[in-house]
């Protein structure tokens, strides 16, 4: 009996376990770009120069201009929450 039960958990620990690894860790950029229609200046050079690289796949590179726009731009707490999220995405995805 007990036989018979392995390979159905071992199927129904690799389901959840494929489930986990395809989170949804897709970066919308023009999300992004949405939250912030009125900056200009350095930090809209910053901010497009990271999302252009978040668009090239280039994640390490895309790190360093976002974080600059994170602690050097005025924002209010969606620009804040929609920033921080791609943050996080964009770190998941430089570790890959």
């Amino acid at each position: 009996m007990k036989k018979r039960f392995i390979p159905l958990i071992v199927l129904a620990a690799s389901i959840f376990l494929a489930g986990a690894g395809c989170s949804n860790h897709n970066i919308d950029t023009a999300k992004v770009r949405a939250a912030f229609p009125g900056i200009d200046g350095e930090a809209k050079v910053q901010l497009e120069a990271g999302l252009a690289a978040i668009d090239a796949s280039n994640y390490i590179a895309a790190l360093k201009p976002l974080d600059k726009v994170k602690y050097e731009l005025k924002m209010d707490k969606k620009q804040w929450a929609i920033l921080d999220d791609t943050l996080k995405k964009v770190h998941a995805k430089a570790l890959k």
